[in-house]
């Protein structure tokens, strides 16, 4: 552990760990959207619930995976605000300005990427929240996670249940956090390898259109559970 806490006394180091937590939580983001799919198998639900119950029933592994995750989490966002405040302060000014040919008018030259980041990635915050009071909490209310008869519904069954289209707030607020997660991987994918040091011209182009691709696949391929799956169901 020494060597970690090495690592965050740094500027430097704190963007090395940024950038492994970000890549750890990117091969977390690519499981969990696999057994998410599993919603699409046409066996009125089968496929999914097996792979719920399996799931829980590893109840060890199952709470040393949520620890973990937990503290990836953390540490990603703790860090990419040091990072980002960071970067504030090492500017005179929050945004780079230019000044236009009439005196006194200033034309902004864009967002910073940092500023991006840090933007995208409190909606995609406030999106884990919304998700976990969903699925993992159960804070919407009885409907959403029992029958007229009182039993608790199957895996399948709440999530359909959860994306209906009569739950706006799922709806808009799943679309919403799953376009803000492809603009934050965008950037944030090849930035961690560039930050790690695999920064090539042979290389880049290539990790860029990559980090590119596997933005559209995970954001699109979460935005599809409340813009299409609940509307087929």
């Amino acid at each position: 552990m020494r060597w970690l806490l090495n690592a965050l006394s740094t500027s430097v180091g704190r963007k090395v760990v940024l950038a492994i937590t970000g890549l750890l939580l990117c091969g977390f983001l690519v499981a969990h959207l696999a057994g998410n799919l599993l919603l699409y198998v046409p066996d009125g639900g089968h496929s999914y619930n097996e792979y719920a119950h399996a799931l829980h029933k590893q109840v060890l592994l199952l709470a040393v995976a949520e620890v973990g995750l937990f503290g990836l989490f953390i540490a990603h966002i703790v860090i990419a605000l040091q990072v980002s405040a960071e970067n504030r302060a090492a500017r005179k000014v929050g945004y780079a300005v230019t000044k236009s040919k009439q005196e006194g008018r200033y034309v902004m030259e864009g967002i910073r990427p940092d500023m991006w980041m840090l933007v995208t990635g409190i909606v995609v915050l406030a999106f884990i929240l919304l998700h976990l009071m969903d699925f993992k909490f159960e804070l919407r209310g009885e409907a959403f996670y029992k029958s007229e008869a009182g039993s608790k519904l199957s895996p399948f069954d709440k999530a359909k249940a959860l994306l209906s289209t009569s739950n706006l707030i799922t709806i808009v607020g799943y679309a919403f956090g799953s376009f803000a997660l492809l603009a934050h991987l965008a950037h944030g994918f090849q930035s961690a390898f560039q930050t790690l040091g695999i920064n090539h011209p042979k290389y880049t182009p290539l990790i860029k259109l990559v980090g590119l691709l596997f933005a559209i696949a995970i954001g699109v391929g979460f935005a599809t559970f409340p813009l299409i799956w609940s509307m087929s169901h």
